[in-house]
C-alpha cells in the first residue's frame, strides 16, 4: 500500500483526509501528516514516502518546495484541496501515476526518474494527439510527474509532414511508429535544449507534431526570439534526420500558443 505525506495547517483539509477518504480502497495507508515544512522534511528524510502533497495557509512553503526540488526531484507531488470531489479525483490520479511508476512492465530495469521520464513523454504525446481535454487533470499530472516545463509561458507548435513515412515504417517490424518517435525525441530533436523542452509525437506515418516549451526558471522570451531559436533547432534536426535516416521532413505550419493549455484547442489529426 502506498504511503503519502500530507503537509498542511488547515483543519478542514485535515478533517477531509481523516474522515472522508477510504484509504484501503485507494490502496494507501492513512497518510503521514506534517503541520509545517520542517516537520515535513524530517518525515521525508526518515520515512519511505511515495508521494507528497502540501497546502499551507499561515506558513511559507518555500523551505519544503526547495527541498523537494533539489532533494527529492523524482517524488510525485499531489494536489491538496478542501473540496472533497476535487481531492478524491487528485488522489485517484496520484494512485494511477504511482501504479505506473512502480509497475514491473519492462524487461530492463528503470529507476524512478527514468519511469517519470516515460510518463512525461506519454502525457505530452497524448496532449499532442488531441487525446486530453481536461486541463485541470493535465495540470495535476504535470505536477505529479514533476514536469520541468512551465505551464504558463508561451510555446511554439510545429506540424511536420514526412512524405516517405508510410514506406519507411512499413520496412520496420513491430511498433515502428513508436520506435521512430523515441528515436526522434532522444537522438535528433532532443528533450531539453537550451532551456526548451522539445516534445515529439508521431501521430500518423506522415504527420508529426512537435511542441517547444520553456522549462521552469527560463526567462520569458518574445515570440520572435523564442520562434527564431526553435526554428533553428527544428531545421538543424531535420537536416540530421535526412543525413542519418534518409527521411525528408517538411514543416507545414507553425503556431504560437499563449501557453501549454493551447494544445487542448488544437484539432485532432486526421487518421
Amino acid at each position: 500500500m502506498y504511503k503519502l505525506l500530507l503537509v498542511t495547517d488547515r483543519e478542514d483539509i485535515l478533517s477531509l483526509f481523516r474522515d472522508q477518504v477510504d484509504w484501503p480502497r485507494m490502496n494507501c495507508r492513512a497518510p503521514y501528516v506534517a503541520g509545517d515544512p520542517q516537520e515535513a522534511i524530517s518525515l521525508l528524510n526518515s520515512k519511505a514516502i511515495d508521494a507528497v502533497g502540501y497546502r499551507l495557509e499561515h506558513q511559507d512553503a518555500f523551505p519544503l518546495t526547495k527541498f523537494l526540488r533539489y532533494g527529492r526531484p523524482s517524488l510525485p507531488i499531489f494536489e491538496v484541496s478542501a473540496d472533497r470531489e476535487r481531492q478524491l479525483a487528485a488522489l485517484k490520479q496520484t494512485v494511477s501515476v504511482l501504479d505506473r511508476l512502480h509497475a514491473d512492465a519492462y524487461d530492463d530495469y528503470y529507476d524512478e526518474e527514468a519511469m517519470l521520464t516515460i510518463q512525461r513523454d506519454e502525457l505530452v504525446h497524448n496532449l499532442l494527439a488531441g487525446e486530453m481535454r481536461d486541463w485541470e487533470a493535465v495540470k495535476r499530472e504535470m505536477k505529479l510527474i514533476r514536469s520541468h516545463v512551465s505551464l504558463d509561458q508561451p510555446c511554439v507548435l510545429y506540424e511536420i509532414d514526412m512524405p516517405q513515412g508510410e514506406v519507411y515504417l512499413s520496412g520496420h517490424q513491430g511498433h515502428a511508429q513508436q520506435r521512430l518517435e523515441s528515436a526522434l525525441r532522444n537522438n535528433f530533436f532532443g528533450r531539453y535544449v537550451d532551456g526548451i523542452y522539445y516534445a515529439v509525437a508521431v501521430l500518423t506515418p506522415r504527420h508529426i507534431r512537435i511542441v517547444c516549451m520553456p522549462t521552469h526558471g527560463h526567462e520569458p522570451e518574445s515570440p520572435d526570439a523564442l520562434g527564431a531559436r526553435t526554428d533553428t533547432h527544428i531545421a538543424e534536426s531535420i537536416q540530421r534526420i535526412k543525413e542519418y535516416l534518409d527521411l525528408d521532413m517538411n514543416v507545414t505550419q507553425s503556431a504560437w500558443l499563449d501557453s501549454v493549455k493551447g494544445l487542448l484547442c488544437q484539432a485532432q489529426p486526421e487518421s
